[in-house]
């Protein structure tokens, strides 16, 4: 993952905020920068699938609710953090109108 300003590597620890993908700030530049929507959509949908999957698989195979609930939330929760860095693609961050951060309806 890369700045698409400055081209510097943004480590992977960034990702992790309390502030969640609003937060991210390139070490290099100081730019804020949010994810490209289709890479977000797409590593939610891969976390969420294999996470699915394994929920799944350990009902199948006889696991209680409980135990398969914390498999599929074990599995989201590591492929997220596994694919954030390879999947998500980042681009400056829309400020909006300066002055005002509400949306104006026409």
């Amino acid at each position: 993952m890369t700045c698409p300003q400055c081209q510097q590597p943004i480590p992977a620890k960034s990702l992790w905020t309390t502030s969640g993908f609003s937060g991210i700030i390139c070490p290099g530049c100081s730019a804020s920068l949010t994810p490209k929507p289709l890479t977000a959509i797409l590593l939610f949908v891969m976390s969420i699938g294999l996470g699915d999957l394994a929920l799944v698989l350990l009902r199948k195979n006889g696991a209680g609710l409980l135990l398969a609930f914390v498999g599929f939330f074990l599995v989201t929760t590591a492929v997220f953090a596994l694919a954030a860095p390879l999947v998500l693609q980042m681009r400056p961050k829309d400020h909006g109108p300066s002055g005002s951060s509400a949306h104006h309806v026409a």
